[in-house]
């Protein structure tokens, strides 16, 4: 078995669905939005296919690509494990920006009218003083998050902006007000959103059909964006591997790729810890998914150590289930970016993910330290 690494370039826009329904049945237009980057299963599906198809002879082999397609319901991937979806500009990694990273700017800032000539800086939240708060009930304490710059006028988290690895280093190392502007990345660089305007077509007669205008949003990513995947678990071909870059049906409307794979390792970060630090956050690289009942325990963090948060509003992930030919329900699961702070926490147990659907790609994390 290897391990490999699978590039995605788009050739033309992708379409990666949202979870929101587009059968609307309304006489006006209904839209299907595209998120990017994707969800996990979507690279997953796509990658299992190639597999099949290139490397093994078109058969499926239970044992190295799994029995299923329905990642809620713990569908088997077989021998193959799955890393987070990473978007990659001039082959470097960028990362959504954590949600404990924010901006602002300096206090008293002077003069009407040259506040647009101050540099943002930037800070970090960090769990504040314990006190009473409706979140938990039995009179339980929290530690809500707070910035460690109390002097910043305006403070708001980073939506608009990708953190170069660079930055991120400084982030888990626990650098956040060491952060320049050339640590990120505006998201308009890295893709753009194109609406598309189309109209349903009766397979019989091939006319157009009533009340059935349709709006669709695609992605098309920058000349020098990509997607990698890292695939844990790659089974021996049963035929020599095509050395050059081919082209693979992605995601929704027909759009096609340009794959290739190689063995060379992605430039993550790896755990960071200073001597003696007793702080650790853990830092989600995509979506964690969470089981309800269990809280922090099932999401693999010592839950009597986690003493703060900082979540991001939950996203709706489904997918498409082939084998039974129907969608899978969406599922509620914590954003990329979100944080969690632990107090004596770290062990080197807890591994590069968390939550469930690990082999999926869901929920990996970076571990660092904050002040």
């Amino acid at each position: 078995m290897k391990s490999k690494t699978i590039h995605f370039d788009a050739v033309d826009t992708l379409m990666f669905r949202d979870g929101k329904p587009f059968n609307q049945s309304d006489a006006g237009a209904s839209e299907a939005s595209s998120i990017f980057p994707p969800y996990p299963p979507t690279l997953v599906g796509a990658v299992r296919a190639m597999l099949w198809q290139e490397s093994l002879d078109g058969k499926w082999i239970e044992d190295a690509l799994g029995n299923g397609t329905n990642w809620q319901q713990g569908d088997s991937l077989g021998n193959l494990r799955f890393g987070a979806p990473i978007v990659m500009k001039n082959s470097r990694p960028v990362f959504p920006v954590p949600l404990h990273v924010v901006t602002g700017e300096p206090g008293k800032s002077g003069k009407t009218g040259e506040k647009s000539k101050i540099k943002p800086l930037y800070s970090q939240l960090s769990p504040g003083p314990k006190r009473e708060c409706d979140l938990k009930s039995g009179g339980n304490l929290v530690r809500l998050p707070k910035p460690m710059n109390g002097e910043l006028e305006g403070i708001k988290v980073i939506e608009d902006r990708w953190l170069t690895l660079e930055g991120m280093k400084k982030v888990l190392a626990g650098h956040v007000s060491f952060l320049a502007e050339q640590d990120f990345i505006k998201r308009s660089d890295l893709w753009q959103t194109e609406p598309r305007v189309g109209i349903g077509i009766d397979s019989q007669t091939r006319i157009v059909s009533d009340s059935q205008l349709y709006m669709a949003s695609h992605i098309r990513m920058a000349d020098d964006v990509t997607l990698a995947l890292t695939v844990e678990g790659w089974p021996e071909p049963k035929k020599a591997e095509k050395q050059k870059p081919f082209l693979r049906p992605l995601a929704g409307e027909h759009r096609v790729a340009s794959i290739h794979y190689d063995e060379e390792v992605l430039p993550i970060p790896a755990a960071v810890r200073a001597s003696g630090q007793t702080k650790t956050c853990v830092i989600a690289i995509s979506p964690v998914v969470p089981d309800p009942d269990n809280d922090f325990a099932i999401l693999g963090l010592p839950d009597e150590c986690v003493i703060s948060a900082c979540l991001g509003k939950p996203v709706s992930i489904g997918g498409w289930n082939s084998i039974s030919r129907c969608p899978i329900p969406l599922r509620q699961c914590i954003p990329a970016g979100s944080v969690w702070f632990m107090e004596d926490g770290w062990d080197s147990d807890i591994g590069d993910h968390i939550g469930l659907a690990q082999e999926w790609g869901f929920g990996q994390i970076l571990i660092g330290t904050y002040q």
